[in-house]
């Protein structure tokens, strides 16, 4: 009975309301409790909470970078001589303010909010590195690995703890840097050879890129960007073999990156490809040809990859690639 008056398209009038609502009390259809539940309903006018404007979140963005730089030049000319407790208190601070405004914000459930939560969790995490960046360096570890690892483990954990598999795109890279710092840390530990660490991480970034075509992880189009640049970073690894080898690796990734762009419609990830591709063709033909024929070599590439995509946006839609996806 109460499904008839919540899909009315309007307000039911009071004096409708009152005329009916005993009769239905007295055919027993309803209680009194339910017709005053009722009344209450459909008189309500309170006003939903407005979120948070464009121009209102592009202001605190502003805002907030403005403070960070001015409040970082400031530190900065008298940081060196701060004591470890006053360069870990404004770590703490810093980690403090953007968890705790984070928190607040993401519990409004606006979209707005929600990316500046992301944004604050960003800060708080920069906190937590610098202050474990300063405690390690007061340590004085005789092995950098040791720096990096022990900044990067955090900064992974606290970076996957937020993301979740959630759509949130800066979480997505908090986790890539600390996972990325980590390993570093892990490789010059154990005196792993480049060459290794740049294959293990290329074997990675492609197992990372499956899942998020498999929508395994998500968002797709940020995580295939992070396994984009980490298989890049793979592939120049090797050139602790030879430049040849790092080149035309690279090359290779590089177009697999262009073809995966354009096969998920994924215009950034396209992007990517392009100049990857590009970059290390000129590589490339730099260790096989003379500098003038490799540049016109490059140059025709160019030109022959904007052909291609543009043919391919020209098709028509065909979009395949996500509710993440930029179609071509």
């Amino acid at each position: 009975m109460i499904s008839l008056f919540t899909t009315r398209p309007d307000r039911i009038g009071s004096e409708w309301l009152d005329e009916h609502s005993e009769h239905w009390v007295e055919e027993g259809l309803v209680t009194r409790d339910e017709v005053e539940a009722i009344r209450a309903f459909e008189h309500d006018e309170t006003p939903a909470p407005a979120g948070l404007s464009i121009v209102a979140e592009l202001a605190v963005y502003l805002g907030s970078i403005l403070a960070l730089m001015s409040g970082a030049m400031m530190v900065g000319q008298t940081w060196e001589t701060l004591r470890t407790g006053g360069q870990v208190a404004i770590g703490v601070a810093i980690a403090g303010l953007g968890f705790i405004a984070g928190t607040r914000l993401i519990g409004l459930g606006d979209p707005g909010t929600r990316r500046l939560a992301a944004f604050m969790w960003l800060i708080g995490t920069g906190g937590v590195a610098l202050t474990t960046g300063v405690l390690v360096d007061t340590a004085g570890f005789d092995e950098p690995g040791w720096n990096v690892l022990i900044i990067g483990l955090p900064v992974l954990a606290i970076g996957a703890s937020l993301w979740r598999n959630l759509d949130r795109p800066l979480q997505v890279l908090t986790t890539a840097v600390g996972a990325g710092l980590t390993l570093g840390g892990l490789g010059a530990l154990l005196g792993t050879p480049p060459w290794i660490g740049g294959i293990l991480v290329w074997l990675t970034a492609l197992v990372i890129g499956a899942l998020a075509i498999t929508q395994r992880l998500r968002p797709e189009l940020y995580v295939l960007a992070v396994a984009a640049i980490a298989a890049m970073i793979g592939a120049v690894m090797l050139a602790d073999v030879s430049e040849l080898a790092a080149s035309i690796a690279a090359t290779i990734t590089a177009a697999g990156i262009v073809a995966l762009g354009l096969a998920r419609h994924l215009i950034p990830i396209l992007v990517v490809g392009v100049i990857a591709f590009l970059q290390a063709l000129q590589g490339l033909l730099v260790t096989t040809l003379n500098g003038a024929l490799a540049a016109a070599v490059v140059a025709i590439a160019g030109l022959v990859v904007v052909i291609v995509v543009v043919a391919r946006s020209t098709r028509g839609p065909k979009h395949i690639g996500g509710p993440q996806a930029t179609s071509l």
